[in-house]
């Protein structure tokens, strides 16, 4: 079990990240109330981490290859306890999204890391696996995110600070099986390059190019339309359930994370190329029911629309991690992986920002239509391209 300690205390730290940036979701109608908050407000608390975030991977994304993995996810643990106590203590929406700054920090540090973490600390170095491992963890803190802190605030004790007070505690422990494994986390053996903090991103050779580009549009994908569900559509959705409450909407996302665990779980053999294809298809068949429900003026096809958000998660994010880092070069693979998480972090802010201040202005229905509708497209387009690379794909088993 020890040799398998360091893999798993990564695996929570991911898990933790990533539940915490979720977390408000349930929370954001109280918020409102409490706060008297506006479409864009509670989009700019959503993505606040989203710009720290995406300076960590440029200008830290390739610090753990100096100073070791170790450190790197203990500071990233750091941020993460700091950002969820201010979270807890906030009073308005300016120290809110300071919390989410920081939490988004810690989150940028962690994200390349782990994912070359947890491939030396699987006692195999088994790649695929820890990219698929890398992605579960990702995609179920989303989803689970909301859960977490709907049943929590659901009994009414702090329903705004309980919450954060709780994962902080998770990641408290976390911090322990980290220490205690920090023997596994050392980083890559041999000659280490000079520490550098210059922002710098970088596309493999040419030959592997389009592939990378197509596996960071899945990437983009992915957390386009989860932040889009995430951040915005729990104040569509709050006035059409018949119960309410934080539990209620916390568990309307529910499954939203076990369509996904249930893809990476039991379709993690599929051919990349043709679960990238499955997961465009899946995230327009979300953003098709999100505009159906907002028409008809109906609760149910909202959770359709979460349940194809799952399930496009699951094969598009496991896939395009896969391709991402197959596609990668191996002397400069963290500065790949930076442009790839790049590219999944702009979808989510940039949505979301947009569609936020665009409801300031015309409505949060009519706008989250609008940002439906152009995702519709950008969906299809993607989805032939990477039917047309499934055609002509390796089998499952090269991607290691």
């Amino acid at each position: 079990m020890t040799r398998w300690l360091g893999f798993i205390s990564i695996v929570s730290v991911v898990a933790l990240c990533f539940i915490s940036a979720t977390l408000p979701t349930p929370l954001y109608p109280i918020y409102e109330q409490a706060w008297s908050l506006v479409p864009s407000q509670i989009s700019y608390i959503f993505s606040a981490y989203m710009v720290p975030l995406l300076a960590a991977l440029l200008c830290f994304g390739r610090v753990s290859d100096t100073i070791g993995r170790y450190p790197v996810v203990l500071m990233a643990l750091f941020c993460l306890i700091v950002g969820l106590i201010l979270s807890a203590v906030a009073q308005g929406a300016a120290l809110l999204i300071f919390a989410r700054v920081v939490i988004g920090f810690g989150n940028g540090l962690v994200t390349t890391t782990a994912v070359l973490a947890l491939a030396e600390a699987h006692p195999k170095n088994d790649k695929r696996l820890a990219s698929i491992v890398a992605s579960m963890a990702i995609s179920l803190g989303f989803g689970f995110g909301p859960i977490v802190a709907g049943s929590i605030a659901q009994s009414g004790y702090y329903p705004l600070r309980s919450p954060y007070g709780v994962v902080a505690f998770l990641a408290l422990l976390s911090t322990v099986l980290v220490v205690l494994s920090r023997q596994q986390l050392s980083g890559p053996a041999g000659s280490r390059p000079p520490l550098s903090i210059r922002p710098q991103m970088a596309l493999p050779a040419y030959g592997r190019r389009l592939r990378f580009l197509l596996a960071c549009m899945g990437g983009f994908a992915t957390f386009t339309v989860g932040s889009l569900m995430a951040a915005l559509v729990p104040s569509v959705m709050a006035p059409l359930l018949p119960w309410k409450g934080p539990l209620i909407l916390g568990a309307a996302f529910v499954p939203m994370a076990l369509a996904c665990a249930l893809i990476q779980l039991r379709r993690r053999e599929v051919e990349p190329y043709r679960g990238l294809f499955y997961g465009f298809a899946c995230f327009a068949a979300a953003v098709s029911s999100l505009v159906i429900g907002i028409k008809v003026d109906n609760g149910i096809p909202l959770l359709f629309a979460l349940v194809f958000t799952g399930l496009g998660q699951g094969y598009a994010f496991m896939s395009s991690s896969v391709l991402a880092t197959f596609n990668s070069d191996e002397h400069r693979r963290a500065a790949n992986m930076s442009t790839f998480f790049m590219f999944c972090y702009t979808g989510a802010a940039g949505t979301v920002i947009s569609i936020g201040w665009l409801a300031d202005n015309i409505g949060l229905l009519p706008a989250v239509v609008i940002g439906s509708v152009l995702m519709l497209i950008l969906m299809a387009l993607l989805g032939v391209q990477a039917y047309r690379y499934a055609q002509e794909a390796v089998p499952s088993s090269s991607y290691v």
